[in-house]
Order: C-alpha cells, then structure tokens, then sequence
C-alpha cells in the first residue's frame, strides 16, 4: 500500500463507508490480509493520539452542564445477551458525555450488551461530577435520587394527561439536550457507527472511541 497517508486513508474509508475490504483492498491494489492487517495495526497507534481517553473522574473545574445519553447499534450474532427488548434484533451500546457549552465529548463508556438498561449503563459507568448538572433522558428516570443534579423530563401520569406545565419543562428539557442528539448524528457520519456492526465486538471500543476523538478534532478539540 505504501506511504503513511495511504494506511490512514484506507482506514478513514472503511470507517466513514464501512464497505467490505475486498473492495478497499481493490481500490489501493493489494489483498484483503493487506487491508485487514493494517486497520489493526492502526486502530492501537490512532487510538493513543485521538481517541476519547476514559477519565475515572472527570475534572470539575474543566466542566459546566453536561449532557448524556446512550446510542444502539445493531450487530450481527444471535446471542440473547446482545438481544434489545427496545430495538428488538441483536445491539450493542455506548453512552457518551457532552459539554453542552463547548460541545465536546468528554467520555465515551465501554459497550454493553443491548440488553442492558441506561440507567444500569451509568451505575456501571464511571461516575459524574456531583456540583455539575446533568441532562438525561427517560433512560435514567431514578438517577436523581442519585445525583442531587440529574435533570430528567416529568414523566405523564398513568390514565391522565401531562399538565401544560410538564409540557413545558418537557420542551425545555429537550432543547437543552439538542445538541448531544446533534453529535450523535455527527458520529454516524461514520457509517461503521451506523451500519449492522460486523466485525468482533472486542473491537467496537477503539472505534468509536477514535471516532469521537475525530469529531472533536474537526471541531477544534
């Protein structure tokens, strides 16, 4: 393949197109094993230049209102452990931490099978700044007898309406967590993050970790 450049290149195409490496390997002219070898010798030497590096605490002082939420993406297998009672086929999931000011991912957690709830996600995640506020979704419902801090949308009363004041919490909850939504859409540019996940599932840490490393980087991080 030759040529630095060249190796990252064949890397940032079966990222951002996820097409196979039979084609990728025509493309540059050489063999699959080609292709495959080098997006694993890669992987480790990206990751310690740009990935989200996991913090078992985040650092307050660097840190305003934080937003968080989780994605799921399909895999392939027939494990029950991966199997999404939300998705309903086989799925993998991340949770990711924003800075709402600045925008940028501060954390990306490790996978979890589909399977796992959000709020069990979290609990089993590294833990938030307890003086910083923190925007979830329905997920977390019960993270706020927690963390005095976790601001969560008012759930509707069974057999009755929402009043027009949880309306109204409920709007301004969502726009504030707008922008989270928005840098996940960004990540799936990628289309490894929002294809079926085929390769090993060891592997989808460092990818998406690099993958939010590069979105930070684009975005002057």
């Amino acid at each position: 393949m030759g040529g630095l450049e060249n190796h990252l290149l064949c890397l940032l195409i079966y990222y951002r197109a996820y097409t196979t490496q039979p084609f990728i390997g025509f493309y540059f002219s050489v063999d699959t094993a080609t292709v495959c070898r080098t997006i694993k010798r890669l992987e480790p030497l990206l990751s310690q230049i740009i990935k989200i590096k996991r913090q078992p605490v985040l650092k307050e002082k660097e840190l305003k209102t934080l937003l968080v939420d989780a994605t799921e993406q399909g895999v392939t297998g027939s494990s029950r452990e991966y199997y999404s009672g939300k998705k309903k086929p086989q799925t993998i999931k991340t949770e990711m931490i924003m800075e709402k000011q600045s925008g940028k991912i501060v954390q990306i957690s490790k996978p979890f099978a589909g399977r796992v709830h959000d709020i069990t996600m979290r609990r089993k995640s590294d833990p938030l700044p307890p003086s910083r506020s923190i925007y979830g979704d329905g997920g977390y419902q019960g993270m706020q007898k927690e963390h005095a801090n976790f601001k969560l949308p008012k759930r509707k009363p069974r057999g009755k309406p929402h009043t027009e004041e949880a309306l109204k919490h409920n709007r301004s909850h969502r726009a504030i967590r707008n922008p989270i939504e928005r840098k996940f859409r960004e990540m799936k540019i990628f289309k490894i993050l929002s294809h079926v996940y085929r390769n090993s599932k060891r592997s989808y840490a460092i990818k998406m970790a690099i993958i939010a490393g590069i979105v930070n980087f684009k975005n002057g991080f």
